[in-house]
């Protein structure tokens, strides 16, 4: 699931000249998402690491992307060099 999150990403700032700040899971995608990063036990630490927020809603069919204002948000800004 993240090698496949990567590849949103990337195609997302490739499209759009942005990195997404946003991803969207159902569970069974975020339960995948854990399972490809053991070290991590909390969505607060995982939204840290890939520098995004996580919304989790049964709705989602495929895991998706986006780039929004996001008011209140802590997270750290990508650096403009980011490669993926």
């Amino acid at each position: 699931m993240l090698s496949f999150i990567y590849r949103l990403i990337k195609t997302f700032q490739r499209e759009h000249g942005l990195h997404p700040n946003l991803v969207y899971l159902n569970r069974q995608h975020y339960q995948k998402l854990l399972e490809s990063l053991p070290a991590m036990k909390t969505q607060e630490e995982i939204s840290r690491f890939l520098m995004m927020e996580i919304v989790i809603s049964p709705e989602i069919a495929h895991p998706h992307v986006a780039c929004a204002n996001v008011f209140g948000t802590n997270l750290p800004r990508p650096p403009r060099s980011l490669a993926l």
